[in-house]
This record gives C-alpha cells, structure tokens and sequence, in this order.
C-alpha cells in the first residue's frame, strides 16, 4: 500500500497536520510543480523577513532537488514553530514554511551563533521530527535550513528553472528594500551567483517601466504612509506618452493581488481627487472633465499594502475587498498629487490635457 493510499484509509481527524499536507499538497501550495514551489518559497522568505526582521537572505539551488536557505536574526531571538504546527501560532512563519517541512524528504534547520557555531538544531523527515527539541523561542544570530523535496510529491521530472526562478524572486526583492538577496546555482557545470538589493523599493521596480517608455515621465512620487490600522507603501509616476502601456501592479502583506482590490481603488480615487483639486481650484471644472479611467491610461504604479486582516473577494487572494482603506489612501495620495501639481506648471499642463473638453 502506497503512502497515499495509507493516508486517505485514515479518518481525517485522525491525520497529523504534515500527513495531511502531504495527502492534499495542492491545498497548501496551489500547484506542485515549479510555480507553486516559488509561491511557497515566498511565503518562507516573508515570514523569515518578518519574523527575523533579516536583511541579508541567501537561497542556493543545488543539483536534484536540494535547497538551501540562510538568513541572519537581527532581533537576536527568533520564534521556534517548525516541529509543532498550530494555527494559532503561525503569524511570524507563516503556513508555507510548514509545506515546505511536509513536503520535503529531509528538512534541517539549525540555529547559529555570531561566529556560526551550531547552538541548536532539528532534523524532519517528510514533517516527522526526527532529532531536536521544540524550543519556544531560541536566541541565535542565523538560521540556515537544508531540504531534499520528496519526488513522491514532486514527481520525477521537477527541477530548478533558474530563468523562471531567478525572475519571480527578482520581483518579488522589491518589496523588501532593507534586504540583499543572494542566489546561487550552477548551469552547465558553472557556478552562477545573482545578487538584488533594491533600497528604493516599489521605487525601483517602476523606474525600470519608466526607462522603457518612449519619453519622460512625470510627478514621480513615493507612497510610505502609516495609518492606524494599515500602512502602505509603494510609488507612482505618469508617461509623458500615452503610446506608452500602464502599468499597475498591486501587493497585500507582500503578496501579489493579480485583481487588485480596494487599495487600488483608493490610490486612481485618490489621483482624481488630486488633479480634481486643482480643478476646483483654479475654477478649471468646465474646461476638463476627469476619470479614473482617464487617470490610468498613461499611469505607471506599485503598491503594497500591510494590514492585519484582510478580506478578499472570493476564495483565494487575488483581490483585496477591505472597504474602510479606500478613503484614507485617497485623500492621502491626493494630497501628495495636489502639492507635486501645485510647484510644477509645466507638468500639469502635460497630465491635463488628455481630461480638455473640446
């Protein structure tokens, strides 16, 4: 009797979370192939950012299916969660690390000093802990991890797609400007090492957008604004071209929300009420007419925003639905638009144009 068949004979109360994740794998990482691999992997390299506050991580891909990670504590002390998986307690590693424990053949971890002499260390086997103790909470300077992925659950032909792979984490390094990343593999016998680190953030990804367009660009402006029960960050500037594509790209907790959402909804409310203003101001409401879908055709844009329960519209996280963010980041973003309007004649007139009642 296979594994598979052992498990789905149990009752599923009776299923231990690792057995679980390994019966049902599309259930905690969407696709077991190489895609929902660096979905997991994300969700591995956020909680350790955010439960480490590290700002130094180094991934290595090495021949067959083996993965190292390494990344320093800067807080001194790092939650302990691996070898007891509890639903409570998964708010600093977050659910993709425990996948990636149960998935895997062989899961080490070991926690170092300042000189990275060993202090602790756990050995799993396909989420079984084999060695260590489950230490609430363990002082250390690094974290390395080393892991085998099961063939059983990846499947034979699974290998690393350096191009694919190397992007996807390229994109995702924008989010988190206080981190270096390091990447290390071998093509063709040779070894291959690829650093990001980009300290401006959402900044330098649209400044990439903005390089390619056929002119200039417009109010270039950075978004880093903390609310009550939110924060968001990110940046946004206009093509001087409307030939020139949008481009918008929107995140939740440092994940990509393919259909945006109501942040998005707060930031193009907020670029109308801007130019609005002026408008108003200026007693400019009859010569132009103004719409947010105007505002986004020569718009380029990324934005992240960080909140501690977020709702979303249907059953995965591709659109965000928290109605109370949209007037806050609005009236936020229109005041940074207005005062940009306000100091720069010639540029507005450019921006305006397109809204010209003729």
């Amino acid at each position: 009797m296979t594994e598979r068949e052992q498990l789905s004979s149990k009752p599923i109360e009776e299923l231990e979370w690792y057995e679980h994740m390994r019966l049902r794998p599309g259930m905690y990482v969407r696709r077991v192939d190489i895609s929902g691999f660096i979905e997991m992997l994300k969700g591995v390299v956020n909680a350790a950012i955010l439960g480490a506050n590290t700002n130094s991580f180094m991934i290595h891909f090495k021949e067959g299916k083996e993965l190292s990670l390494k990344f320093n504590v800067l807080e001194g002390k790092i939650l302990n969660n691996w070898g007891q998986f509890n639903r409570n307690t998964i708010s600093s590693f977050l659910l993709e690390l425990f996948a990636l424990n149960a998935l895997s053949e062989k899961f080490v971890i070991r926690f170092l000093d300042e000189s990275e002499e060993l202090i602790h260390q756990q050995i799993f086997e396909k989420g079984v802990l084999l060695e260590g103790n489950n230490l609430e909470e363990i002082s250390c300077s690094m974290v390395m991890i080393d892991c085998l992925l099961d063939e059983d659950i990846w499947g034979a032909d699974f290998g690393w797609h350096y191009i694919y792979l190397t992007h996807q984490l390229r994109e995702f390094a924008y989010l988190f400007a206080q981190t270096k990343f390091e990447l290390n593999y071998k093509v063709h016998g040779d070894d291959c090492k690829v650093i990001y680190h980009f300290k401006n953030g959402l900044k330098d990804r649209i400044d990439i957008e903005l390089f390619e367009g056929l002119g200039g660009s417009l109010f270039n402006t950075v978004i880093n604004k903390k609310f009550d029960d939110f924060e968001i960050e990110g940046a946004f500037a206009f093509r001087n071209y409307s030939v020139d594509a949008p481009y918008l790209r929107s995140y939740t907790n440092n994940y990509h929300t393919h259909e945006n959402g109501t942040h998005v909804d707060g930031l193009l409310k907020g670029l109308t009420y801007g130019v609005m203003k002026y408008f108003q101001k200026y007693k400019l409401t009859e010569e132009y007419k103004i719409s947010e879908k105007g505002m986004q055709e020569n718009l380029v844009a990324a934005i992240n925003i960080k909140l501690q329960n977020p709702f979303y519209s249907g059953c995965v996280k591709n659109k965000l639905a928290n109605p109370d963010i949209i007037e806050p980041i609005a009236n936020h973003v229109a005041e940074l638009l207005f005062e940009m309007i306000e100091q720069d004649e010639k540029a507005t007139e450019q921006l305006i144009r397109k809204f010209r009642v003729y």
